[in-house]
């Protein structure tokens, strides 16, 4: 006899799960982090794993490609900057997709010491020139 599953509601309804993984493209590995299906609370939870993986690789060597349509949120743009500036010593080159409203974020960013950071209109765009750097 097989064991019986039962979907309860709170699984189906889960969201799904963040994971930020490597990914390879023409040959560079970037880290891929898509925070697109979270609320912003999970968000902000979230940005604290990306910042352990991030952390865990050796200085300057880490090309990011960050996908953000995330509800914006005051907290949520405080966790992702934290984390932004938090990672900076190991990142080579990190780019970001996004809505209009994440690309202010990303200026302020920028504006405090993440100069590699770049945005794009589409992810193949990014994908390509985190390849370049």
């Amino acid at each position: 006899m097989r064991p019986r599953f039962h979907n309860s509601p709170a699984v189906a309804n889960a969201p799904p799960a963040f994971v930020p993984k490597f990914i390879e493209h023409r040959g560079q590995r970037i880290l891929r982090i898509d925070y697109s299906a979270l609320s912003p609370a999970d968000l902000v939870v979230a940005t604290d794993q990306v910042r352990r993986v991030v952390t865990a690789q050796p200085p300057r060597s880490v090309r990011t490609l960050t996908i953000i349509y995330a509800l914006l949120t005051a907290d949520a743009a405080a966790a992702l900057k934290v984390c932004a500036l938090a990672n900076a010593p190991h990142i080579r080159a990190s780019a970001m997709v996004g809505s209009s409203f994440w690309r202010v974020v990303a200026a302020d960013i920028q504006a405090h010491g993440r100069e590699e950071l770049a945005m794009f209109d589409d992810q193949l765009s990014a994908l390509d020139w985190l390849a370049e750097q």
